[in-house]
């Protein structure tokens, strides 16, 4: 029996000696359920870079925190990092009994946006609303999204844009940064969700067509020069230089609705070929006048009969080809 209580005694100091040296356990990180629901998406803007977009957002989390020092306040910690402004408002905090804790609040902001304009008008975005917390890593806290819950209002109406796709996700983000935290060395991992919504223009072609009108109307009226002689040196050198000036004042107004953009868009491309036909019916109105008098009128008019039926035919082409792969492309 002594023998017995004197196994049992070493064991335990052995383990009380042995006990003394574990490492410490980190808590596990505590879930915390997000979710969304967007009211209304607003004020697209392209040449300002920005979207608007009201929603409520809201936590389901447990009432205390697993480490005894710290209590979750996911509501107060929310952070939007892609905003320019915020502004919030009908928070609330509340026992939701054995789910926890139910915390929302309604949310409007101005988001920053850099448009894909690279196929305007056939464009499609992809627009984003993150929510990070400021304060608890991903050490601390990790997001859940409630994809039940998160949905677009049925009622949601874009002015000429309409909602093709949307999901919720949530996951983490890494910084190369510590923010000075003690803590942590080389980065910092923080819990994020995301908001995508894909939106399509509506009446694509209509919007197309009253854009680019006055660029085509000046580029075939430019090409009537070659059904006129080419010794009418005003009618014709006038009509190039006129159809050149109204594609250059088209390609103002397109800009003064899109963001600049270091992208060889599909506006871009338009315009540039505009410019260069328009040019070459200019040179080729030189050349015709040369012939007529070197040569003959005769050759200068079957000169000018060729360009044009050869000119029209291939500007044509080219400009259906750049707008059906900005329409139909990928």
């Amino acid at each position: 029996m002594i023998e017995f209580y004197t196994r049992r005694l070493y064991y335990v100091l052995l383990l009380l000696v042995f006990g003394l040296h574990l490492p410490a356990q980190t808590p596990a990180p505590d879930v915390v359920r997000v979710g969304a629901y967007i009211n209304d998406i607003y004020d697209v803007n392209l040449s300002d870079k920005s979207f608007s977009v009201q929603f409520w957002v809201w936590f389901n989390y447990d009432s205390l925190a697993l480490r005894s020092d710290d209590t979750l306040r996911p509501l107060a910690t929310l952070e939007i990092p892609n905003a320019k402004e915020v502004e919030s408002d009908l928070g609330f905090t509340e026992a939701a009994g054995a789910q926890g804790i139910w915390a929302s609040k309604k949310i409007r902001a101005i988001m920053k946006k850099d448009w894909n304009i690279r196929h305007f008008p056939f464009d499609e975005q992809a627009l984003q609303i993150e929510l990070e917390d400021s304060n608890n890593d991903a050490k601390r806290m990790l997001y859940q999204a409630d994809t039940t819950n998160t949905k677009l209002d049925p009622r949601l109406s874009l002015t000429n844009w309409q909602v093709t796709h949307f999901d919720f996700s949530t996951g983490t983000k890494t910084y190369n940064t510590t923010y000075g935290d003690p803590s942590l060395s080389g980065n910092s991992v923080y819990p994020h969700a995301s908001l995508n919504i894909t939106i399509a223009r509506k009446s694509q072609w209509l919007l197309f067509w009253s854009l680019f009108t006055g660029l085509y109307v000046a580029f075939f009226i430019s090409s009537l020069v070659f059904w006129i002689d080419a010794d009418q040196v005003d009618p014709r050198f006038g009509l190039s230089v006129g159809g050149l000036f109204a594609a250059v004042g088209n390609k103002y107004i397109v800009d003064s609705i899109l963001p600049q953009s270091t992208t060889f868009t599909l506006v871009d491309k338009l315009h540039i070929l505009t410019y260069f036909f328009l040019l070459l019916c200019i040179i080729l109105s030189v050349i015709s006048l040369r012939i007529w008098k070197a040569k003959s009128p005769e050759q200068s008019q079957r000169f000018d009969r060729r360009v044009f039926w050869t000119v029209v035919p291939v500007y044509v082409a080219i400009n259906l080809w750049l707008v059906c792969m900005a329409a139909f492309g990928s």
